[in-house]
């Protein structure tokens, strides 16, 4: 394939993938940009959407891939702040692809200095655990319970955390490896513990299934049980009695509809809070493997078995197309 040839990854039948060819973008508008796709993450939700699993509904013929970074080609004349050579992050899906035509709007710039592979896993953990703090109520000397301890969104949910004076219980699969407790029947007794007599304010739950009934039973009364994940892939489950005997609301979290109900201002303010926070080293995330688009299949089997990091697509390495 030309290395000036446009093509993207769609999602196919019975949970596969598909590469079709991509119109090259036109030149851009006055407020429009041409961004060459460098990196992209295989990302939990693009697992989903492969398998018909996601939770709105995707056109068929648009490339897959929740987050990304790209480099700007061509910046349109009212465009002032970014040009050639600027990495920037598009805040909409679609970055499977090799080009992209963005408006200026859509997109975040990256300050100087960050490594591509890293801004490429900068979309959408960072602003979802910035929004979860934010949804959950906790305030300076609460404490909140997340599973799925070793994601990336947890990561950032202990980082931003930190920063508010919330102490962060991390829950953990029975014989898991990696720190944290015991998701398991006795839960609840040792969050008590652990929480150090600090009020449990939230349970941010990654799984579903009965995991969420386990995680709101750590919670004191008027907790928030905020449910932004489906790794069980089973309905979420919880005893009645703990929504009427404590009180508890249960609720569900998705970025994007979170991010629409924002102000300018706030988004704003959100930015430059996670790039500052990136700044103090929060960014190192651990990179599992980088294969080119051709490996695609591969990566997306390698994403779905348990390990440390993400799997990345290279999205500039044709080799084999």
């Amino acid at each position: 394939m030309s290395p000036s040839a446009n093509i993207g990854l769609l999602a196919g039948t019975a949970g596969g993938v598909r590469f079709e060819p991509q119109a090259m973008p036109a030149a851009p508008g006055p407020d429009g940009l041409t961004v060459r796709m460098l990196f992209a993450p295989v990302n939990p939700a693009d697992l989903l959407a492969i398998d018909g699993g996601y939770a709105f509904a995707l056109a068929a013929d648009d490339p897959l891939g929740a987050e990304g970074v790209g480099v700007v080609e061509q910046a349109g004349s009212r465009v002032s702040d970014l040009g050639p050579g600027d990495l920037v992050l598009p805040l909409d899906r679609g970055n499977w692809t090799r080009y992209r035509a963005v408006a200026r709007d859509r997109v975040l710039a990256v300050p100087p200095g960050v490594d591509p592979r890293q801004a490429a896993m900068m979309r959408i953990n960072p602003a979802t655990a910035w929004l979860l703090l934010a949804a959950s109520g906790a305030v300076p000397g609460d404490c909140l319970v997340q599973n799925a301890a070793g994601s990336a969104v947890a990561h950032w949910v202990r980082r931003l955390a930190a920063l508010r004076d919330v102490a962060v219980i991390d829950v953990v699969r029975p014989g898991a490896s990696a720190p944290g407790l015991a998701d398991d029947e006795h839960l609840e007794a040792a969050v008590k513990a652990a929480s150090g007599g600090r009020r449990v304010r939230a349970a941010l739950d990654c799984v579903a299934g009965d995991a969420t009934g386990r995680m709101a039973a750590c919670l004191d009364a008027e907790g928030t049980v905020l449910v932004f994940g489906h790794l069980s892939g089973e309905p979420s489950t919880i005893r009645s009695q703990l929504l009427t005997g404590r009180g508890l609301t249960v609720r569900g979290f998705s970025l994007r509809p979170a991010e629409a109900r924002m102000t300018p201002l706030a988004r704003d303010a959100m930015v430059a809070g996670l790039w500052a926070a990136a700044g103090q080293g929060a960014v190192e995330l651990p990179i599992r493997a980088v294969l080119p688009l051709a490996e695609a299949e591969r990566a997306i089997a390698l994403a779905r078995t348990p390990g440390r990091g993400r799997v990345l697509l290279d999205l500039d390495a044709i080799s084999g197309m």
